[in-house]
């Protein structure tokens, strides 16, 4: 097997302060994080945070990177009300100048729901946000963070659930993407057949190419095709372990971020070693190689 260029992660919480996050992934060895930088549930936008400049050092120092961060659930580009949309705008804007201001790199935003009007209207709509929320947030302090666009489960009108209407989106938009191997799992692509991995990495090439920033790494809680969102530890749901090795090797630099449930923080550090194993090796390749 190649060396490890996957950098290895996880979604963190922020509950305890910046700082408690940042000794939260050393102890479980993580290459890379992800955070909320407001609540997702919420409208408010995020504050300025007081521990900022410690959170930044200290993602520097431990050598985190990419430093990532998940915009609000609320946010839906793409809707067919204007104030929502306008209200989205504004929302991932602010997201991604918060962002900035703590060293964040990406942004990972939901595609959103085309609320009915079909995915080419939806679409539009979704290709346009991005743009001005991107305006909007340079105009706030400079923001400097990537906002990067996720897949979706498919489950009624959600946008974005296959690889080339995602890879349409990124040339359009210019942006980047977010693969959520649950969510793709659950959409139809099978990681679960014999040499599934492989082809599902192809597949995503084909459809973004070079253009993946991020892959949520998520184990499938439900059935494959089934448009129901889940989450399960790695190995501990419906993909098989050894469908993993040959995603990692087609999917070459990609950043891993797991959002799988919270266990103990052994369990926790367990997986981490796993899928540090099944990437390559517990040691990173160095960048450039």
């Amino acid at each position: 097997m190649p060396a490890r260029t996957n950098s290895i992660g996880r979604h963190l919480p922020t509950s305890g302060g910046l700082v408690k996050t940042l000794e939260a992934a050393s102890e479980l060895g993580l290459e890379t994080i992800q955070i909320f930088v407001s609540n997702p549930q919420a409208w408010a936008d995020p504050g300025p945070r007081k521990d900022a400049a410690a959170f930044i050092e200290g993602s520097q120092a431990l050598g985190i990177s990419p430093v990532v961060a998940h915009a609000k659930y609320l946010i839906n580009l793409a809707s067919t009300r204007e104030e929502q949309r306008e209200r989205s705008v504004l929302a991932l804007a602010h997201e991604l100048a918060a962002a900035s201001a703590l060293g964040v790199d990406l942004v990972v935003v939901h595609a959103g729901s085309h609320g009915g009007d079909g995915e080419a209207e939806g679409m539009e709509r979704l290709v346009e946000g991005l743009g001005r929320a991107r305006e909007r947030a340079a105009e706030l302090d400079g923001a400097t963070a990537e906002p990067v666009v996720e897949n979706s489960v498919g489950a009624g009108t959600q946008l974005c659930s296959t690889f080339e209407s995602l890879g349409v989106v990124a040339r359009r938009a210019g942006v980047r993407v977010c693969i959520d191997t649950a969510h793709a799992f659950v959409a139809g692509y099978d990681l679960s057949a014999e040499d599934g991995g492989r082809v599902v990495a192809a597949e995503i090439v084909d459809a973004v190419g070079d253009a993946v920033a991020l892959v949520h790494l998520n184990d499938a809680k439900n059935e494959l095709g089934s448009h129901r969102d889940g989450h399960r530890k790695v190995g501990e749901g419906r993909i098989p372990i050894g469908a993993w090795p040959a995603f990692f090797d087609g999917l070459v630099g990609a950043p891993l971020v797991m959002e799988t449930p919270y266990a103990t923080p052994e369990a926790d550090s367990d997986e981490v070693l796993l899928v540090k194993k099944l990437a390559g090796g517990l040691r990173k390749a160095p960048v450039g190689r």
